[in-house]
């Protein structure tokens, strides 16, 4: 006889099959409930710590927090499985610090409470991770510090043969230090720091770090510089030695003696010990002054300038030796001067582009000629042209400038200084 095929549907309609099944059902529905409703403990992570810094602040005369001020704590809490472990247990957590013992300058433990944003929470708090939190106090204090350059070289800087010149510090002569009032006033220096293998023979360029230098040899806690990195560049400026002649260079010269001076000159010191960057010594006879005479500072006869030695005044490199001014001595002879009435043709140069100029007046009525007499027999105001120059008058100078002038002759010049007032549009 074939056998029927049972439906799944009939097995409800079995009585044995019915009671396992309920069995089944009831022991699962069970152990859900049970698993879910039963009494545990949970601990949730990194909740953050409540500090109301006001009340001190507002009563202790500005005393504040430094170092670290943000803290986070985990909490051990009980109670029922589904809300001890849901997402939203840890917003209704509230931990907050005590601050109502701080009074004044110093470190702290603060003691931590937790309580609940709900009004009838569901669960207990076991505890902390800790119970406390060490917080610093003071008063707020700001100060500038001169940077002194400090690096630290494992040989010799320089090998014999060359000088190390200042350290010249690339964009931060002085340095505001801020932080509690306590740790700055032990500070004496700020120092850039760095390190370098020595025996250099060119100038080079370093990463420093800045570094507060206190009285005991302490660090300073909680302080900052008022600069985004603590990183700061040192330039170590390096020059070969060299003993060479000085000369100097003349400015306004006229035509007939550019290359070809019509007087004596001469230098005292002559020959001094210099210091110049390696790469450019080589072919190098002589070093330049870098002020320049100017003509109109030349009278007939004997004529003397005062040069300093220091602040740059050598072209392409610095005075080693005790030479402190160079005394320049211009002997103009061979020539005559004459006194003329003052001209009035006057010509522009260097005019910034877009400015359209006119004489106003001229701030002289007579002026200073020298020259050979042959030349200077044939000079009248007539025959005189006068050049303005613009090159140190601003683009957005006033309408009305004062300009210097001198004459423009190929073989004479004007001694003194003149200017004509001109108007800009």
């Amino acid at each position: 006889m074939k056998k029927k095929n049972q439906r799944i549907s009939d097995l409800f309609y079995n009585n044995r099959f019915l009671f396992v099944f309920s069995v089944v059902v009831a022991v699962i529905t069970w152990l859900v409930v049970a698993v879910e409703f039963a009494e545990t403990e949970n601990i949730i992570k990194n909740v953050p710590v409540q500090i109301d810094y006001s009340r001190i602040q507002d009563n202790l005369g500005g005393l504040e927090p430094f170092g670290e001020t943000e803290f986070f704590v985990d909490v051990t809490i009980s109670g029922k499985r589904h809300i001890v472990e849901s997402d939203d247990v840890k917003d209704d957590l509230v931990v907050t610090a005590n601050t109502s013992y701080v009074s004044s300058v110093g470190t702290y433990s603060l003691n931590l409470a937790v309580t609940s944003a709900s009004v009838r929470p569901e669960y207990d708090v076991v505890g902390t991770s800790t119970n406390s939190i060490d917080v610093y106090f003071d008063y707020y204090k700001e100060k500038e510090f001169k940077v002194e350059a400090d690096i630290d070289f494992a040989s010799p800087a320089v090998p014999e043969g060359y000088h190390m010149d200042n350290f010249i510090l690339s964009n931060a002569a002085t340095v505001k230090v801020s932080g509690p009032e306590t740790e700055i006033n032990k500070i004496k220096a700020v120092s850039a720091k760095a390190t370098n293998e020595g025996n250099l023979r060119q100038s080079q360029t370093v990463d420093a770090i800045l570094t507060a230098v206190t009285v005991d040899g302490s660090t300073p806690k909680y302080i900052s510089f008022n600069r985004q990195s603590e990183k700061i560049q040192i330039t170590i400026p390096v020059y070969k030695i060299a003993t060479l002649p000085v000369t100097c260079g003349f400015s306004n010269t006229p035509s007939e003696y550019l290359g070809n001076l019509p007087f004596t000159v001469s230098i005292s010191p002559a020959t001094v010990t210099f210091g110049v960057p390696e790469n450019e010594l080589a072919g190098k006879t002589s070093m330049e002054l870098a002020t320049k005479i100017d003509f109109s500072e030349l009278k007939t006869g004997v004529n003397t300038f005062n040069v300093k030695a220091t602040g740059g005044e050598i072209v392409g490199g610095i005075v080693l030796d005790e030479t402190q001014e160079f005394v320049i001595t211009v002997k103009v002879g061979g020539m005559s001067s004459k006194t003329v009435a003052a001209p009035q043709n006057v010509s522009f140069i260097n005019v910034p582009d877009g400015l359209v100029t006119e004489t106003s007046s001229l701030n002289f009525s007579e002026m200073t000629v020298i020259g050979p007499q042959e030349k200077l027999d044939l000079i009248t105001a007539d025959s005189i042209n006068l050049v303005a120059d613009f090159s140190d008058i601003d683009e957005n100078a006033s309408d009305v400038v004062t300009v210097p002038v001198r004459i423009s002759d190929g073989s004479c010049w004007s001694y003194g200084f003149y200017t004509v007032t001109a108007t800009i549009s």
